[in-house]
């Protein structure tokens, strides 16, 4: 019997299991369709195996443990975080989190029979909407039980991957431009891994926001930065990066005239603004180090990678 069958009747008197949709990053587990109390529903099943296995690349035991305590942020996410946030900023409906640690099970409202489907690169829009108002809604938040430094490719996360960079500017520099995104007076919790497969939007342009495995405390630009290399290629970027970056802000503005009124809006814009392309050669020096030949980076990341090392940081 899979597991987490025997932790679901604590929180639900009708299950029926359904198909398992896909497997989880290096055998961490499934998600699973089912049916709970009468609801069409999606399992978020994890079991983390002692040792992960990966097709490419070797696992140190740093990585594991940063693989572990991802879904632990998760639980916690999902148990204690995702109920608060406003309608404008909301993630999947979680209908319990159990945890019997190394096994957690998430329990979701399966969205597509709820009028959602994933995003798509035309609701880029929507999906910058939505990252306004989650980080509007989170600024000075403390991110207690989520990561601390948000996002899976900051620099006290990926030891390896620095180590793997050959002397560089970007090496040297790399501690400075960490710094700098960890000293910002203006950190909120950010999504941390806000690439477009990890929102659904419905027919009104209602976005939800899912896969919240290293949200915890930053700037929001970083997610800004990061959605736009999951759905904009090079010529893309250089048409249109500036444009959305804009509207970003002038949501960002709006949202926080809505849940932070005591806030100087232009404040946290001039900050955050100034720390965009620090945010792009963050990225880069991980790219560089993990997959140095990797389709993300191209001219325009190469452009605001030189803009930030010609910055006084």
């Amino acid at each position: 019997m899979a597991f987490y069958l025997s932790l679901l009747p604590a929180h639900f008197k009708q299950i029926k299991p359904g198909k398992t949709l896909t497997s989880l990053w290096s055998g961490c587990g499934s998600i699973v369709a089912c049916e709970l109390n009468g609801q069409a529903c999606v399992i978020k099943a994890v079991d983390i195996p002692a040792v992960l296995e990966h097709p490419k690349i070797k696992q140190t035991a740093f990585a594991v443990n940063r693989k572990r305590k991802s879904y632990q942020v998760e639980y916690h996410f999902y148990k204690y975080f995702s109920q608060q946030l406003p309608s404008s900023a909301a993630a999947i409906s979680c209908l319990a989190a159990i945890k019997n640690a190394p096994q957690y099970v998430l329990a979701f409202n399966d969205f597509t029979q709820q009028g959602y489907a994933h995003a798509e690169p035309q609701h880029a829009a929507a999906v910058l909407k939505w990252l306004a108002h989650f980080h509007a809604f989170n600024l000075h938040q403390p991110a207690t039980g989520l990561w601390p430094q948000g996002n899976y490719w900051h620099l006290a996360t990926r030891p390896d991957e620095f180590n793997n960079l050959a002397p560089s500017a970007i090496k040297q520099q790399a501690a400075k431009l960490d710094a700098a995104l960890c000293n910002s007076a203006y950190k909120t919790v950010i999504h941390g891994d806000a690439k477009l497969a990890n929102f659904a939007i419905n027919t009104q342009q209602h976005v939800l926001g899912y896969d919240f495995q290293y949200v915890g405390a930053g700037v929001g630009v970083i997610d800004v930065m990061y959605f736009m290399t999951s759905c904009f290629n090079e010529a893309q970027l250089q048409q249109h990066a500036d444009n959305y970056l804009a509207q970003y802000f002038t949501e960002l503005q709006y949202a926080l005239s809505v849940y932070q009124p005591q806030v100087a809006a232009n404040e946290v814009i001039s900050d955050w603004r100034n720390l965009w392309t620090i945010a792009w050669a963050d990225f880069y020096r991980f790219l560089a180090g993990w997959s140095p030949t990797h389709t993300k980076i191209n001219s325009y990341m190469q452009l605001q990678v030189n803009k930030a090392l010609h910055t006084n940081i």
